[in-house]
């Protein structure tokens, strides 16, 4: 069966006017780098969201109104944690057909104006009914959030510089988390509820801008070649990487655009069948591998640690403005983490090499952490203990930042096929929230119960975790998206991106034995 391709007339408009993309040079780079960083806004309300209950379980106005007179309440607590990763939960399955259906761009701005509800909600919660309702919102909004935007990141990135990139939303991440700590510090110099309800009206400005940055984005390229728009998807790849020569651009549009029809044919893309696929034994080990590194993400510790941190530092003698005060320093960590990350890591050092030096680094860390706790444990006199724990927990999340805040988002999602990527990416995200519902709701049991013992599980998961990103996981490093697959035994409907030939109308031969790819102007 011929595929019959339309890259040679990439720099023609639907007017067979050439278009001259070395007029517009350097300005891609950049216009790539903007977009990118107004969809890693969702990064951004990632953090804030996620951060900002950490701060609001430490103030005593908060636990006082929603508790009553006891000021403590196990199970609610861990319901308030929990419930909001049950709605990021439901919010991988929205996104796995609306990603598909409606685009990725305007999942990202539904997704931004349901975080402003929930975030209004809990603003003005009378009740514990209603910020929990609040938490499950904010929660579905994140989950669709995490599940769409590395996808429509990696999808506008050039293949040499996807992780740096994608990364971005690693950054914004971090900048999430450390603003909602310092937001959460500053509330507790206001007066009685508004220590907590203005900290979480913050939730609403980066959710608000956004869901209005979505209408200045272009749909992804890959996205409007799937669905036929084939003039508007060269005129976005123009854009994103116009400071390229003619022929790597025409060459991007190739791959893309017959890789995509290569993956339809003979096949049925209904979601419910996509998702079917997901399981089959052509694509499960892609699956089970995205599944797992979200999943190693959180039982690395990294969200027990970020949640409850104002449990841990009043088990240590810090409470009050105090213990808000650490947490403040301590979002710093996670963005000096990311900094270096994008400085010395990304796309620098191997993917696989990076996550099991991670896995290594976090082990000693929690290992220390523990063996601190269980020698300086509750009430202790001397403060260089409870000190030096405390110094640990700051590496630990610097390290966390340098090796798995962005790492963990890049590597999913470049491992699916079009036609499966946001689905299996929503996936992976459905089965992270389902693991930190788990630890919401045993973490409060598990710290009042076994103490400093509880560090242990995350030990025994990280160095499982990376023993098997050492022996198992691919290298995707510098590979364009449609390549990754070849690694995973797919065909390759073009020869890999810099040999492809788009010069008249000459018939390209896919590797393999494959079928005969006709190049012909429009």
């Amino acid at each position: 069966m011929n595929i019959k391709s339309q890259s040679c007339s990439l720099f023609e408009d639907s007017n067979h006017q050439r278009i001259y993309p070395s007029l517009l040079n350097n300005k891609m780079n950049a216009y790539t780098l903007l977009i990118a960083l107004v969809v890693a806004l969702g990064g951004f309300v990632f953090g804030v969201d996620s951060g900002i209950i950490a701060t609001t379980l430490g103030h005593k106005t908060f636990a006082l109104y929603m508790y009553g007179p006891s000021a403590k309440n196990a199970s609610l607590t861990g319901a308030i944690v929990s419930v909001y990763n049950a709605g990021q939960a439901l919010g991988t399955f929205v996104t796995g057909y609306s990603a598909d259906k409606f685009s990725r761009k305007w999942t990202i701005c539904a997704a931004g104006i349901i975080a402003t509800f929930g975030a209004a909600l809990q603003t003005a919660a009378q009740n514990v009914g209603m910020m929990i309702a609040g938490r499950f919102f904010a929660g579905l909004a994140c989950g669709m959030i995490l599940s769409v935007v590395p996808v429509y990141i990696a999808e506008v990135s050039p293949p040499k510089n996807r992780g740096i990139i994608v990364g971005l939303q690693g950054m914004m991440i971090s900048i999430g988390f450390m603003v909602a700590n310092w937001v959460g510090y500053a509330g507790g110099f206001a007066s009685g509820n508004s220590q907590w309800r203005i900290p979480l009206a913050m939730q609403m400005p980066g959710a608000i801008l956004l869901s209005i940055g979505c209408f200045f984005i272009p749909y992804t390229p890959r996205w409007l070649v799937g669905k036929e728009r084939y003039d508007e998807a060269k005129a976005v790849i123009i854009r994103l990487h116009g400071d390229k020569n003619d022929v790597f651009l025409a060459q991007e549009f190739t791959q893309i655009h017959d890789q995509i029809l290569l993956e339809r044919e003979g096949r049925n893309t209904n979601v419910f069948v996509s998702i079917q696929s997901l399981f089959s034994r052509r694509y499960f080990r892609r699956t089970a591998t995205a599944c797992f590194i979200l999943m190693m993400g959180q039982l690395s510790g990294s969200t027990v640690i970020q949640n409850y941190q104002s449990i841990f530092y009043a088990s240590v003698g810090y409470t009050g403005r105090t213990a808000l005060l650490i947490s403040g320093i301590y979002g710093f960590m996670g963005v000096f983490g990311q900094i270096a990350y994008l400085c010395f890591v990304a796309d620098k050092w191997l993917r696989t090499r990076t996550l099991w030096i991670g896995s290594a680094f976090l082990c000693v860390m929690i290992s220390i952490i523990m063996a601190l706790s269980a020698e300086f444990h509750s009430g202790t006199k001397d403060p260089s203990g409870p000190r030096a724990a405390i110094a640990f927990i700051f590496i630990y999340s610097f390290g966390y930042a340098v090796f798995f805040n962005a790492m963990v988002w890049v590597v999913p999602v470049e491992l699916f096929p079009f036609f499966l990527r946001s689905k299996g990416l929503g996936l992976a995200v459905f089965c992270k929230a389902v693991v930190a519902i788990v630890l919401a709701q045993i973490t409060p049991i598990a710290i009042q119960h076994v103490g400093w013992k509880y560090y242990s599980l995350f030990i025994a998961s990280n160095f499982a975790a990376g023993l098997i990103y050492y022996f198992f996981l691919p290298e995707t490093k510098g590979k364009s998206l449609e390549e990754i697959a070849e690694l995973f035994g797919d065909a390759l409907a073009t020869e890999h991106l810099e040999d492809i030939n788009t010069s008249g109308n000459e018939e390209l031969k896919a590797q393999g034995g494959a079928k005969h790819l006709e190049l012909v102007k429009v």
